[in-house]
This record gives structure tokens, sequence and C-alpha cells, in this order.
């Protein structure tokens, strides 16, 4: 099979040509009434390793000594949150991260207005949070077919600058440039804007697709805002061009493999409502 189908199947899975999504397409809405220039809202792939902010969340250093920090620690989700039936087949984790996405948590990125859109995935604290804890929520069994979520919890110093931050998403979604920007060592592709559940006080969704060796990673992103914290949920999978070109039958019996996620292109990760409404009780 040639390159050429292979490169159309990348492209396929990042959908690269994907429309918006609901509402009035910027991904979500403001229940707050708060004033915005807009209307408002464990498995591993190859090369994984423990990495962003560990076992206990934050972002290093001093600041997970903060008082913001500790009280984030005690709100981010965790084994005892699962006791809904839709949740049974997950578990809490450390985040895994793979090197080359840890070492570009928070760095700068190119074009500079896309930040926003990968410090919401970031295992630090983005620029003018006070504090950030995680923990990613991944399927016990890699035979499970459902996908991790990493959820990331950032505090700000007032509902308005969690709000701002959260505007500032939504002017990255909006601008053409963003469309595939660089966020240290990562290339991210396929963004494009989703609908966004009706949750907190108002909220966003997109999507966007990364490179991890021969494998497209894909990112479905939800970021709610709650006050003065920004909650953000990416559910994640993993899509083998290559050996779906190939008709590699490995996937199909159920050998020959151990990662999470889908052969198929157009089959994107959700992320599930059920760790959504969890961690937004135990944050609320």
């Amino acid at each position: 099979m040639s390159r050429v189908v292979v490169a159309v199947s990348v492209a396929a899975a990042l959908g690269l040509t994907a429309a918006c999504g609901g509402g009035d397409g910027d991904g979500g809405g403001d229940r707050d009434g708060g004033k915005s220039s807009t209307s408002q809202a464990k498995p591993k792939g190859p090369g994984g390793g423990a990495g962003g902010s560990g076992a206990e969340g934050g972002s290093g250093g001093s600041a997970d000594a903060s008082p913001e920090a500790r009280k984030l620690k005690a709100k981010v989700i965790a084994a005892g949150d699962l006791k809904r039936a839709a949740l049974k087949r997950y578990e809490v984790t450390p985040r895994e991260r793979s090197k080359l996405e840890a070492a570009s948590d928070g760095a700068a990125t190119t074009p500079a207005a896309c930040r926003p859109l990968s410090d919401m995935m970031a295992a630090a604290t983005p620029p003018k949070a006070k504090a950030h804890a995680g923990r990613a929520v991944a399927p016990k069994s890699v035979r499970d077919d459902l996908a991790t979520t990493d959820v990331e919890l950032f505090a700000y110093d007032s509902p308005d600058s969690a709000r701002k931050a959260l505007r500032d998403v939504r002017s990255a979604l909006r601008s053409k440039e963003c469309g595939a920007f660089r966020a240290g060592g990562v290339r991210y592709s396929g963004v494009a804007p989703e609908a966004a559940p009706d949750k907190g006080d108002e909220s966003v969704a997109y999507k966007l697709g990364s490179r991890q060796e021969q494998l497209v990673k894909r990112h479905a992103v939800v970021v709610v805002r709650d006050g003065s914290t920004l909650v953000s949920f990416a559910a994640r999978n993993y899509y083998d061009p290559e050996s779906v070109a190939g008709e590699d039958e490995s996937r199909k019996d159920g050998g020959g493999t151990d990662l999470p996620g889908s052969d198929k292109a157009d089959e994107e990760p959700e992320v599930p409502s059920a760790v959504v409404d969890a961690q937004l009780d135990k944050v609320g």
C-alpha cells in the first residue's frame, strides 16, 4: 500500500476538515452571566512513562506547597469517587505522559496565540493560574474498549481570571492559525471546536491530534469553569494508519498489541460524561 494512502488515513484521523459542532460554533457557553467578547461555554502508548504531575498532581517545586495546591489536591478525582455504575471499569492512576509530552508541558507554542489549547492538557500550571492538580481515569484492562481521560484542575485568583483564561481558549479555537501548532516538541493538528456539555458555569470543547512514534494520538478536550477553577478533561486514543493500510490483522484477532483506543480512522475518543460529573461533584 502506498504512502499516499497512509497520509490520507492520517488526515482523516486528525479531522483536518472537521466542522464546528453545536451551539453558536465556538464550542461552549457562559451560564453565569459573565461578560465576554462572545456568547459563552493507565495504559501507555509507545515511549510512555510517568511524567508531569505524578501521583500527587501539581507542577512541581514550591508551588505544590501553596494553600491553593493543597486545596486542589483535595478536590481532584480519586479512586473512591468512581462509585457510579458507568465508572466501574475505570481506575484512577497517576498521569502518564511520554517524555516528549512531559518536556512540552507549559512550553512556548508556535504560533504563540495557540498556547491556551495545549495548556488545558498540560500537567503543569499555566500562566496566570495559581495552582494545578491532575490525575488520569484509565480503563482497568487494556482489553476494555475505553479511552483514558486526563483530568486537570487549574486554580485562578478569581472567577473573572478563570473566565478570561477560558475566553483565551475560545479565541485560539476561532483563530485560523491555530488549526495546527507546535507546543515544545509536540506538533498538534486537526484542531476544531466541538459541542460543549451544559456543565458548570461555562464550558468549551475541542479536538486535536498529535503523533507518537508511528501512531496518531487523538484527543477530545472538554474544559469547564466552576467559579475560579477550570477543570479540563482530555480523552485520548491511538490510531495506527500504517497497520490499517497494510491490513494488519493483529488488532482484529485480539492479539499483538496492548495499545488503548481504536484502529478505525473515524472512531475518535469521547470524554465520558460520568467522569465529568464525578469530578465536578467533587469540585463543587
